[in-house]
């Protein structure tokens, strides 16, 4: 029988899709669920071991959320994490600006909030955000269901959390803040010379520019012509990747770069059972600075928390939260792209 130690170990290397000596990635998944079995393979089974498997769960959120979020947005973002209680002051960095800065962030509503900026330093503030998942014992008896695929819903839903963060911070400083014309373009349809001039404007502050988006954005941004065929000389002008792009779709369904900037798509998820409402809004891109200071603030604070109850049906509800902010730092040096044609409901 696997130990604690064990089945730590186990379930490190099945989130990060990583394997040990002697093991492929598809055996860990295999040896973790019958580990996780001998430890929960029965209703009495679990409730005496659960606080040691909660442990696990627990340290396994903490080493992998925070990482694949820094992973993931560590071109845009600067991310820190801090142990329970300790505020976060992150400084402005003094160099070449065109306006007075502008800082979003939760407020004491509970919603987010955009001010001038007008002090050196400044404190992102943090707020639970979690979910929770609920154990059916007698399809977890009868095999139809197992605890393992209950903690990759609990780590999936915690990252999810960061991109939505991330995005109800972003929406609130175009909503708040107001962003100038040049920063923010709106078409019934994609149109590759304006997020070209959105580009341009990120790139004109120093640095590069990145482009993040939802895979349905991405999807309707299709192959990138720079210079169409003309009908006056029925010969091919463009000079456009786009056998590039079409290869790309091909094997990812998605294009990656665009005019030189990369794509990098936000993980969609959606918040109701049908599939029908998605927690990122699919009309949406943003293209954000990469080079100089970082637009976007990330802080992790202390443990992840869980906490569990009985239900009337005897089903077993486990809740996850962990301490999370994000704040924008910005000075219009950063665009937003709304493509009306992308119709899948949002609802924020």
């Amino acid at each position: 029988m696997a130990t604690f130690a064990e089945l730590k170990e186990l379930m490190l290397h099945a989130a990060k899709r990583t394997a040990p000596e002697n093991f492929s990635v598809e055996s860990v998944d295999k040896a973790f669920v019958e580990a996780l079995n001998e430890k929960a393979g029965s209703i009495n089974q679990f409730m005496k071991n659960r606080y040691d498997l909660y442990q696990i769960i627990v340290e396994t959120i903490d080493e992998v959320v925070p990482n694949r979020t820094i992973e993931a947005l560590a071109p845009i973002a600067e991310i820190r994490q801090v142990p329970q209680g300790q505020k976060t002051i992150f400084k402005q960095r003094v160099g070449r600006q065109r306006a007075k800065k502008f800082l979003t962030q939760v407020g004491l509503s509970g919603v987010y909030e955009t001010f001038r900026l007008d002090e050196k330093e400044f404190e992102v503030k943090v707020h639970a955000r979690g979910g929770a998942t609920t154990l059916d014992f007698e399809r977890m008896l009868d095999g139809a269901e197992v605890l393992a695929e209950y903690m990759d819903v609990l780590m999936e839903g915690l990252a999810d959390s960061v991109w939505a963060e991330v995005q109800q911070a972003l929406r609130a400083a175009i909503n708040v803040m107001g962003v100038n014309t040049t920063n923010m373009y709106s078409d019934s349809s994609f149109v590759a010379d304006h997020m070209v001039k959105l580009c341009n404007v990120v790139k004109a502050y120093g640095g590069g520019a990145v482009i993040f988006a939802p895979p349905e954005f991405v999807a309707a941004m299709g192959p990138d012509v720079i210079v169409p065929i003309t009908a006056a000389s029925h010969t091919a002008l463009s000079i456009s990747p786009v056998s590039d792009d079409v290869d790309a779709i091909h094997r990812t369904g998605y294009i990656n770069l665009f005019r030189g900037v990369p794509i990098v798509q936000i993980p969609q998820s959606y918040v109701d059972e049908k599939n029908q409402e998605t927690l990122i809004d699919p009309q949406l891109a943003y293209v954000l600075p990469t080079g100089g200071e970082k637009v976007v603030k990330v802080v992790f604070e202390g443990d992840t928390q869980i906490y569990d109850w009985v239900n009337k049906d005897n089903s077993l509800e486990i809740n996850v939260y962990k301490k999370m902010g994000v704040a924008i730092l910005a000075y219009n040096n950063w665009g937003i792209y709304r493509n009306t044609g992308v119709t899948q409901t949002f609802v924020g």
